[in-house]
């Protein structure tokens, strides 16, 4: 009986050491992988830090002037160019295109009827 105790012992103490070595080694791949994803995180930052410097070079305001200057032919603003909020006209109404071609072609009442059913819901198709 102590033989088999042993051996089992013995047994159990390997499993266990493969156990802890499979760990560990699986512990050090993940461990290189974040090392590596530090490293590439750390290089988008980087090109992050560059792209906004570009763009804030390209949107420099003397650069901006020089395009302006050469591109469009733009005026100073005059007094004559300023109005006042009463002269504004009004916005026109907006209007329903879809419903003013159906009520031209005599579709709007039965347009109406299909959208409502009798139980308050809309419907595609007309209860019969």
């Amino acid at each position: 009986m102590p033989r088999i105790f042993h051996a089992f012992a013995i047994l159990l103490l390997i499993g266990s050491a493969v156990y802890v070595y499979k760990i560990k080694y699986d512990t050090m791949a993940l461990t290189s992988e974040v090392a590596r994803l530090n490293k590439m995180i750390a290089a988008e930052h980087d090109k992050i830090g560059q792209l906004k410097a570009e763009w804030q070079g390209l949107n420099s305001p003397t650069r901006l002037q020089k395009l302006v200057d050469a591109n469009l032919d733009l005026v100073p603003l005059s007094t004559q160019q300023i109005v006042r909020w009463q002269d504004v006209p009004d916005r026109p109404a907006e209007t329903d295109m879809i419903g003013d071609k159906l009520s031209t072609l005599g579709l709007s009442d039965t347009a109406n009827k299909a959208a409502k059913s009798t139980d308050g819901r809309s419907s595609t198709v007309p209860k019969q």
